[in-house]
């Protein structure tokens, strides 16, 4: 050890200590990551999604039929609507009047779903006819489910809801 620093000393030139890992020279080596992995960690999220997911029918489809044999598309006439209307009445709209067919106006829901009974015991309406709600857009979100509540109490199945006036 000694011999090396006296060499060092005694030489002109001024040398420094080199690694042998430097002296060696630096290696170009590219990284690259297993791809192996990586494939199999897609084709099993792929496999995943595929077997979990569920298939709906698109929303906002209304299924369709066509009419039987022998039925023209005239001979079935499409049942006009009952509609109520909601209008909001009070100071702070703490109270609705129920318009059913813009013909009678009604104060309470007890009262509508005895109207709409009534109406079923008609020629032409059924449980089947269509009703349509129409709210004002000041009326209270309660009395719009109390005429919806009082609908399907009267035991109408094809209740629908409208824009408000």
């Amino acid at each position: 050890m000694t011999d090396f620093i006296q060499d060092i000393i005694e030489s002109e030139e001024t040398h420094r200590y080199v690694s042998e890992r430097k002296q060696r020279g630096r290696q170009d080596t590219k990284m690259q990551p297993p791809l192996t992995p990586m494939i199999d960690v897609t084709f099993q999220l792929l496999l995943y999604f595929l077997l979990t997911s569920t298939f709906q029918p698109f929303e906002g489809q209304i299924p369709g039929s066509l009419p039987e044999k022998g039925l023209s598309a005239a001979s079935v006439q499409p049942r006009p609507p009952i509609r109520i209307v909601l209008r909001p009445r009070g100071a702070n709209r703490e109270y609705v009047t129920y318009e059913v067919d813009n013909l009678n106006a009604l104060d309470k829901q007890e009262d509508l779903y005895k109207m709409l009974l009534a109406r079923q015991k008609s020629d032409s309406v059924t449980v089947e006819t269509p009703v349509q709600i129409r709210p004002w857009a000041s009326v209270r979100w309660k009395y719009v489910v109390g005429a919806f509540n009082a609908t399907v109490r009267a035991r109408y199945k094809n209740i629908g809801f409208s824009s408000g006036l």
